[in-house]
């Protein structure tokens, strides 16, 4: 009969060390035993590794952060001007939908401003309807002096 061995996952067998059994030491010294010695053969204790630490450095930088980061919004010309558009060809939310492909949802949001400019959308929204959109301004980044 073989006596018994420990297995490490991260040391293939060739490569552990070779020890002597004692018959009477018990099963737990013997796994300290094991694990010295891989320790002295290259596998050693990560201290806090796997810890979710740091992170003191960019949550410095957030903080500081001063940009405005908004997105584009619909403006009140562009929703009036698609509702009227839409109601002038006598097509529902949902028969505008269908027409260029996306859920009613979208117009909806579009309708009530609350959706973030697409161009394509936008673009199908004109060729189907027969009508051009005002434009919608872009956001600019504002930053404060430092």
């Amino acid at each position: 009969h073989t006596p018994l061995q420990p297995t490490l996952h991260r040391i293939p067998k060739h490569q552990l060390p070779s020890m002597s059994w004692r018959a009477s030491a018990s099963k737990a010294s013997q796994a300290r035993e094991v694990v010295n010695k891989a320790n002295v053969n290259g596998i050693e204790k990560k201290w806090g590794g796997g810890a979710n630490r740091g992170g003191g450095v960019n949550a410095k930088k957030i903080e500081e952060e001063t940009e405005d980061f908004k997105h584009r919004k619909i403006t009140v010309e562009f929703k009036k001007a698609l509702m009227k558009a839409r109601q002038a060809k006598g097509l529902t939310q949902k028969q505008l939908a269908n027409m260029i492909q996306v859920q009613q949802s979208v117009i909806q949001q579009y309708e009530n401003g609350k959706a973030i400019p697409n161009g394509q959308v936008i673009s199908k929204l004109a060729r189907a309807l027969g009508t051009r959109f005002p434009k919608i301004p872009k956001k600019k980044k504002v930053k404060s002096d430092d």
